[in-house]
């Protein structure tokens, strides 16, 4: 009954007589699907509300906590997570904070900008360009807001500073709820910087920037032997780097920036989101090819590996090694309906992280189950990214130098076992269980959120004393939080191993041709596994 409530909050809050503004035609009346960018994900809401100001989001968040309606804070009409975190409780309302996409002001001489929660970090960048200023920590695809981006623990890839956008935020302004303005400051925010939109609703955020500087590009291509001694000697060496690893293939490349003076010629713009052809014609026949076998997808990398050279619209500098702007060469973004994702391009992505100390092990673990079982990785290879320590309670970097992996896993429409996705998945289960890994929260089937704790996350009771301190009544409380923190597995269904839904027990979880079973190398995994292709 309570979703029914939403219809009359527009009649009810528009009678009001006072000075607060009041809910407008933006509100969304009755249920629909609130769906992520891709319709991955896809929840039930009871309406939506974009508010135009401050005390439009107050009034909104005190009629809500009057009604008992869950609420949750999006600052995008189609989030960028492809995990339940952006989901509401059944027949709750979105509250969407996209209007608040200005840099309010930029302080030159304390090197920081407040900003609107829903300013999309290339516009960020762009603007901040114009005063002379970058923001350091711009994820891969910038087309992501700033308060999600924070949320989630977005973040690029360094050794040389925390590569986390939370890190870089000094204080945010929130609407809790009881509808009160608080502001909360370095202290709560060394547990609650990425906050998961459970604290309230952000409306304003001071971030640190730094002065604008340009950035080199290059990459070395060469045999992985060995690589496990030398990887975080390659990466330190360089403002920014990353791994992109073909066990199979045995190679590695690795793909870096360095800074230079802003006098340096180049003017070259990162294109990885632009530069796909549109095939979406072709519906799910170039993905359905790539999956038929595993000599199709190994053929793929192969070609992957030898043919990368960075993805760069190069102006004015050596093609070989671009020069550009920091916030046009580290990250970069699409038009939408332009792309990837939309000319015929979807993947699945799991991403987990782990202590940089325990890299070693883990490399010659992931070795030995391949030498087990053998896969190919025809997108990115096993993409390893960087960060040094964070504070953040529930950051992957939480007080560690940190590497995490990330797989990029082609896609058809419908979910299938692809043909190396055991060993995806058991290269996730071994991380998750051997080594403590930290699940990226905006990515990663929901299975592999299960069993976080204190384990993971030392300061994870104390992120639960924060949250419930500024919502005690639960208000912001999404059913993703609450499956983590009560430990609460979803329903079993038929072919939820498939689906991603579970971690399988039986063999009928897994469809026709496959059967559930034990780790190939991870005894402790359990994997829906099919014969070999």
């Amino acid at each position: 009954m309570k979703q029914w409530s939403l219809f009359l909050v527009f009649a009810l809050l528009g009678a009001c007589k006072s000075t607060q503004s009041t809910l407008d035609s933006d509100f969304g009346y009755g249920p629909f699907a609130f769906k992520n960018y891709s319709g991955s994900i896809v929840c039930q809401a009871g309406g939506a509300f974009k508010p135009k100001s401050v005390e439009e989001i107050v009034t909104a968040i005190k009629y809500a906590n009057q009604n008992s309606l869950n609420v949750r804070v999006v600052s995008l009409t189609a989030p960028r997570s492809y995990s339940p975190v952006i989901c509401p409780k059944a027949g709750g309302f979105i509250l969407d904070l996209q209007n608040f996409n200005q840099i309010i002001e930029i302080d030159k001489a304390a090197n920081t900008a407040t900003v609107g929660p829903g300013i999309l970090l290339g516009d960020l960048q762009a603007q901040l360009h114009e005063s002379g200023f970058t923001f350091p920590v711009t994820p891969d695809y910038n087309g992501v807001s700033l308060a999600g981006s924070m949320a989630t623990g977005a973040h690029h890839s360094s050794l040389q500073i925390p590569s986390d956008v939370a890190s870089w935020v000094e204080s945010i302004k929130i609407v809790n709820s009881k509808g009160e303005l608080v502001e909360l400051g370095k202290n709560d925010l060394a547990i609650g910087g990425v906050h998961l939109g459970l604290l309230g609703a952000i409306y304003q955020l001071k971030i640190k920037i730094l002065p604008q500087y340009k950035l080199r590009y290059g990459y070395i291509r060469e045999s992985d032997t060995g690589l496990e001694d030398k990887i975080q000697d390659l990466v330190g060496a360089h403002d920014y780097a990353r791994v992109l690893w073909f066990p199979l293939q045995n190679k590695y490349i690795l793909d870096y920036y360095d800074k230079v003076s802003t006098d340096t010629p180049g003017d070259s713009v990162n294109n990885t989101w632009t530069a796909v052809p549109n095939i979406s014609w072709l519906g799910d026949l170039p993905v359905g090819v790539l999956n038929s076998s595993k000599l199709a997808q190994c053929g793929a990398e192969l070609a992957r590996v030898n043919t990368f050279s960075g993805s760069f619209d190069v102006k004015n500098s050596d093609k070989n090694r671009p020069v550009g702007f920091s916030h046009q060469m580290i990250g970069g973004s699409c038009s939408p309906g332009k792309c990837s994702w939309d000319n015929g391009i979807k993947t699945r992505t799991v991403e987990v992280g782990f202590s940089l100390a325990r890299v070693k092990d883990w490399m010659k673990d992931v070795r030995q189950l391949m030498a087990k079982r053998k896969a190919c990785f025809p997108v990115l290879g096993i993409y390893m990214r960087f960060s040094a320590a964070a504070t953040s309670a529930l950051s992957q970097a939480r007080g560690e130098d940190t590497v995490v992996f990330e797989v990029h896993i082609p896609q058809t429409s419908n979910p299938e076992l692809e043909p190396s996705s055991d060993v995806y998945d058991e290269m996730v289960q071994l991380t998750l269980g051997k080594y403590d890994g930290r699940p990226h929260w905006a990515k990663n089937s929901f299975p592999y959120f299960l069993g976080l704790g204190s384990k993971q996350y030392p300061n994870f009771d104390q992120f639960e004393e924060l949250r419930q301190r500024l919502d005690p009544d639960d208000l912001f409380l999404s059913p993703f939080w609450q499956s983590v923190r009560d430990q609460d597995s979803p329903s079993r269904t038929p072919w939820c191993g498939i689906e991603r839904t579970c971690i399988c027990k039986e063999d009928g979880e897994c469809g026709m041709k496959a059967k559930c079973e034990a780790g190939i190398f991870y005894k402790d995994a359990k994997i829906c596994r099919r014969a070999a292709l």
